[in-house]
């Protein structure tokens, strides 16, 4: 992948407010992102934007901390996340 690329996922990472410090973000790195929703650290709702953002990157992979459940993810995120999430929903993209 680019550094482009890279770069893109890391400003998508921060527009979740609970991701702006989380690990694997700033660089973007997925398997150390996967690693920390996989811990006990992050809350709910920064878990489902990890899978969230996991599942751009690679949906077909079988990640760590599982997989994206978008109605459970809705339903958790606060007003912000759930924005955050639908910038992106407006105009997709993938790497």
């Amino acid at each position: 992948m680019t550094d482009n690329i890279r770069s893109r996922m890391t400003a998508l990472a921060v527009t979740f407010p609970t991701l702006e410090a989380a690990p694997g973000v700033e660089p973007w790195d997925p398997a150390a992102l996967d690693a920390w929703a996989s811990s006990p650290a992050p809350g709910s709702g920064a878990r489902h934007a990890v899978h969230f953002l996991l599942s751009v990157w690679d949906p077909q992979r079988r990640w760590k901390s599982r997989g994206l459940h978008l109605h459970a993810a809705l339903q958790t995120w606060d007003a912000a996340h759930r924005a955050a999430w639908q910038a992106w929903a407006a105009d997709p993209w993938w790497p």
